[in-house]
């Protein structure tokens, strides 16, 4: 029976929203039932508390979390038996108060563990065993007349600003139980308060705010040069360390040249042996008539000879993998390369700036809207969270892909507008991307109707 939910006790927008969604629901309520049901269920929503009972006419109509409340378990017994002891199915005369009075927190009672002991000290020892310390009694009142009311349990204490809003939500709620009784309608004044409390609401939806999404961001360098392997081969050493500080023409891998030299060896072997039978087939020459019709074809086979040992010279010397520019080497775990294969074009490193301009965002597809280039962007990085860095959007992708975390989003990229301290290439954060103007109404239910619209296909 125990229904937990937590919730800021401050009066935020969220807040608002889910006001007027459960003033929705429950004047939709098709019964009485249905409307006590929302009464003790999602109160605590708006309200966070752990347990909630529901008094009507002198006895427990609802619990949270609970169906029946007529069934004879040792709880419900423990809780009829405490009602009584406060007293809080008395609805005489005697409890009569003004309706204007109705509406004020003095209304409201503070139920503690010491307050039932006064009235009875068995019951009140078995408080912890069943409650939250924290108890609060909100009347229901009908033309000031008290007919029951509201009992909220947690551990915190109460606030004077959530007893004010208790009051008034529970008396718009005794309006709607009320009229699922078949009692009149409430005073003209209640219902002039109520329609200006929805129509403050309403305007409310209409202020406008901007609209923004959130995404993972990571500053990367403006200019970088990816390091490629020259050849296909095994790559021998690596004589740099991840996010180490390189030189332009700093050595940086080598890959293994044994089958190069063997390549090579053989070639110039080759290339002697086609010299050496060149110079004799030009000696024959002379004194043979058939010998000078090979000359041409040796000529042939000792260019073709002396081509492969100058590419074999040429790829000796690509072995050797330097950086082109000074910066810092951006690499994985440098023992997972030594000995590994690599293929022509397969990527090594990168050497990058130490200080980016540009922020890689990562933007999730759940939360795309429209924006335009050059939007303001404001980062915050977890080094330093309590710094805003300033940003401009350059691009968002077209097509979402998997980001880093395995999640589908829309790659996007910003440029740092302060670019005399820029932060150092690697750290992460979040970054707010400022879309257009809308209205908080839009801004609250975007998400919600978007989700209800693809549930039902319209």
């Amino acid at each position: 029976m125990n229904r937990r939910v937590e919730m800021s006790g401050s009066v935020t927008t969220d807040r608002l929203a889910g006001l007027i969604t459960l003033q929705k629901r429950l004047m939709g309520a098709k019964g009485r039932r249905e409307a006590e049901y929302v009464l003790v269920n999602d109160t605590a929503y708006l309200f966070p508390a752990r347990q909630l009972l529901l008094v009507s006419n002198g006895k427990l109509t609802a619990h949270s979390g609970a169906t029946d409340v007529e069934q004879q378990s040792p709880y419900l017994h423990w809780v009829r038996r405490v009602i009584k002891a406060l007293e809080l199915d008395r609805t005489d005369i005697s409890r009569k108060v003004s309706a204007e009075s109705a509406d004020k927190p003095e209304q409201i009672v503070l139920i503690t563990p010491e307050r039932l002991t006064e009235r009875d000290s068995i019951l009140g020892g078995q408080w912890s065993e069943h409650w939250p310390r924290e108890g609060i009694w909100v009347p229901m009142v009908w033309r000031g007349r008290i007919e029951g009311g509201l009992l909220l349990l947690r551990e915190k204490p109460w606030n004077e600003s959530e007893q004010r809003l208790l009051t008034h939500w529970v008396q718009g709620a005794e309006n709607v139980l009320a009229r699922h009784s078949g009692r009149p309608r409430a005073p003209l004044g209640k219902r002039l308060l109520w329609g200006a409390v929805i129509a403050t609401l309403a305007l409310l939806m209409l202020v406008p705010v901007r609209l923004s999404v959130l995404g993972q961001a990571e500053i990367v360098p403006e200019v970088s040069s990816i390091i490629r392997s020259p050849l296909d081969g095994v790559l021998k050493e690596l004589f740099i360390a991840p996010n180490q500080q390189v030189k332009q023409g700093q050595l940086l891998a080598r890959l293994d040249d044994a089958e190069l030299k063997g390549r090579l060896a053989e070639a110039s072997q080759s290339f002697a042996v086609a010299q050496a039978e060149y110079a004799r087939a030009r000696q024959r020459a002379f004194t043979d008539r058939a010998a000078s019709a090979e000359v041409p074809l040796l000529l042939a086979q000792v260019k073709q000879a002396r081509a492969d040992v100058n590419f074999l010279e040429e790829q000796l010397t690509r072995v050797r993998v330097e950086a082109p520019r000074d910066g810092v080497a951006i690499i994985g775990d440098a023992s997972d390369w030594a000995g590994r294969p690599v293929r022509l074009g397969e990527r090594l490193l990168e050497v990058a700036d130490t200080r980016g301009a540009e922020v890689e965002i990562w933007l999730p597809s759940a939360d795309n809207i429209p924006l335009q280039e050059g939007a303001d962007v404001s980062l915050f990085l977890n080094v330093d969270p309590s710094q805003v860095r300033d940003a401009h959007l350059t691009h968002v992708n077209y097509r979402a892909e998997l980001a880093p975390d395995g999640e589908l989003a829309y790659r996007a990229h910003a440029l740092l507008r302060d670019t005399e301290h820029l932060p150092r290439v690697g750290w992460r954060g979040t970054a707010k991307v400022n879309g257009e103007k809308v209205t908080l109404g839009y801004y609250l239910f975007r998400r919600p109707w978007a989700s209800l619209r693809s549930w039902i296909g319209w």
